[in-house]
């Protein structure tokens, strides 16, 4: 089948349910043209082909069932067991967050932190096929992401990337570190006393949408650290955060208090 449609015409929402329904690539047509691009098309939830984005030649498409297989024979071979957290299906994009049995206890805090993976591909460009660390705080299930301390395995939608299985197993192992590394840093935010000019600074410093600062504040109660500001951010974004903006804004929350405010006390 042969896509005719203009790039403009793309509609900005796909209604489609299911994040594993078919997907093929098909030839482009522009104005009865045929041009030297291929359309990514999915079988909506009317059970009509929508064509959701167009690549140029050489674009390698991974489709989210193939991605869900390979990220489970990847985490298979981890030796680590895993629990499904989330999922996010925006029609163009897919992360599957799971969490890991490899724990590190934070005693400074009362806690502990375990390894979390998101499994992430899409169909409009916007993401590789992405195998990102991440971590969860064990009492509350909180997600932490931090692209500063956490490492990533991506393969790109193209014909000449392949997926390398036994490094992308290594990169998982290397999460075990990782975790030992961000863990003295929790320490350290919970040394820091909250007050309010530390709360205005980070207001100012993350892109925390307004209708979520109102539940924060409110729930921080007898907080009395970064720490503890740190963890009603994140479970406000983990139980409440939709779509792609709950993951670009925890890496941004992340990164800003495993790092420049733990570099702050450390400095």
């Amino acid at each position: 089948m042969i896509t005719k449609l203009k790039p403009a015409t793309l509609r900005s929402t796909v209604s489609v349910a299911d994040p594993f329904a078919p997907v093929r690539l098909a030839p482009v047509s522009v104005n009865g043209e045929s041009v030297a691009q291929v359309g990514v098309e999915i079988l909506n939830d009317d059970d009509r082909w929508e064509c959701i984005n167009i690549h140029s030649q050489g674009y390698q498409l991974i489709s989210n069932s193939l991605a869900q297989q390979t990220a489970r024979e990847i985490t298979s071979m981890s030796s680590l067991n895993w629990t499904e957290e989330k999922t996010i299906w925006t029609g163009r994009f897919l992360s599957t967050m799971y969490r890991s049995d490899q724990i590190v206890e934070v005693p400074a805090v009362g806690d502990a932190i375990a390894l979390g993976l998101r499994v992430e591909n899409s169909y409009d460009g916007s993401a590789k096929f992405r195998l990102v660390l991440m971590a969860y705080v064990l009492s509350c299930t909180n997600g932490l992401m931090s692209p500063r301390h956490f490492s990533t395995y991506t393969v790109k939608h193209t014909a000449a990337q392949e997926f390398d299985l036994k490094e992308a197993v290594s990169v998982i192992h290397g999460g075990v570190r990782s975790l030992e590394q961000i863990a003295p840093r929790i320490a350290t935010l919970s040394r820091m006393p909250l007050d309010i000019r530390t709360l205005a600074s980070v207001a100012n410093s993350i892109n925390l949408p307004g209708r979520d600062w109102g539940p924060v504040v409110q729930n921080l109660g007898n907080a009395d650290s970064v720490w503890d500001l740190m963890q009603e951010v994140t479970h406000r974004l983990t139980f409440n955060g939709k779509g792609r903006a709950l993951i670009t804004t925890s890496e941004q929350v992340g990164d800003f208090f495993l790092g420049t405010m733990a570099d702050r006390l450390s400095a």
